[in-house]
């Protein structure tokens, strides 16, 4: 598959996608724990979507937050409800992001 398709059905799915999320509350926190999403941790979420795990995050006390996705419609979305994270378009696999994280969500 291409990425350029990949983008273009992220970018055609972003619209709606908040609505379509069904959420595991117990599954999201067993992951979080797992991965040692914790108070002072500096987060990379790749492929972050439009942001549906940032308030699990901010709710931990991350740090920083430092997101990443290929679509820049779930980007810009992710962007613009969460001003707090640093949110960037790009491809995970070829980005510099120039520092190291605590925890590297995929």
């Amino acid at each position: 598959m291409k990425k350029t398709d990949v983008i273009d059905f992220f970018d055609h799915c972003a619209p709606d996608w908040d609505a379509d999320i069904v959420r595991n509350e117990a599954v999201i926190q067993k992951i979080m724990d797992h991965a040692a999403v914790s108070a002072g941790c500096s987060v990379l979420d790749v492929a972050c979507g439009t942001g549906v795990l940032f308030p699990d995050y901010f709710t931990r006390e991350v740090a920083s937050l430092t997101a990443i996705d290929i679509s820049p419609e779930m980007a810009k979305r992710a962007a613009q409800r969460f001003p707090k994270a640093v949110v960037l378009c790009g491809d995970a696999e070829d980005f510099d992001f120039g520092c190291a994280f605590d925890v590297i969500m995929v």
